[in-house]
């Protein structure tokens, strides 16, 4: 009798195992039988589970970003009121990161894919991941100047500027061998837009605390 196989099981260690092959050969150089042998079973078996390599390649990106977004959701669920989710937020991405770093460079290959490739499949899934982002920092950022925090700003122009701040914060990172800590990059980051963008009340009750990271530094 053969033996039963958990395919959702299956599905997971083949994209795990191309997880590992695209990150270190890239996804042009890989060959499906790559994979195969890192997985140590047949090239047909691949293809039981995904039609093509992009297919599969899409397939890390929606595992790997279905995770940070549940993560990121709890997170900010759980949290008590808008700088302790903006705290929540942060800390998810860092871990996110820090959490692949063997493997962050394939994150920048999902990028520069997204920006070669027709596939609709995978353009929906990664403007999927953006636009879950870019509402929740409208949110919280209209959060923050309704409670009084932040003064009265832009908040659709400074969602899309704060992203571009925080990724090329991690493309720094990793271009720079990831000499410095992430993590106080992200803080730093957060203490120079707050000083910024901080009401009155708010530069009152933060500015001596956010002063002494800005001189501190990462």
């Amino acid at each position: 009798m053969p033996a039963i196989v958990d395919k959702s099981a299956k599905r997971a260690e083949i994209i795990r195992h191309a997880a590992e092959t695209f990150s270190r050969t890239g996804y042009h150089a890989t060959k499906m039988q790559d994979i195969a042998t890192q997985a140590d079973i047949g090239k047909g078996t691949i293809y039981e589970y995904f039609r093509t390599k992009e297919e599969l390649f899409l397939a890390i990106y929606d595992s790997w970003m279905t995770e940070f977004e549940s993560i990121v959701r709890q997170r900010v669920d759980a949290a008590d009121d808008a700088m302790s989710k903006v705290d929540a937020i942060r800390g998810s991405a860092v871990e996110f990161y820090e959490s692949r770093a063997g493997q962050a460079p394939l994150l920048l290959e999902f990028w520069a894919h997204a920006l070669r490739t027709d596939n609709t499949v995978f353009l929906t899934r990664v403007q999927r991941t953006r636009q879950f982002l870019h509402e929740l920092g409208t949110q919280l950022t209209q959060q923050l100047v309704h409670s009084g925090w932040f003064t009265d700003v832009d908040v659709e122009a400074f969602t899309h500027l704060e992203s571009g701040i925080s990724d090329g914060i991690f493309l720094a990172w990793l271009l720079d061998g990831r000499q410095f800590p992430l993590a106080k990059a992200y803080t730093f980051r957060q203490s120079v837009i707050g000083l910024g963008l901080l009401s009155d009340t708010g530069r009152n009750v933060l500015s001596e605390r956010l002063s002494a990271k800005l001189k501190r530094g990462f």
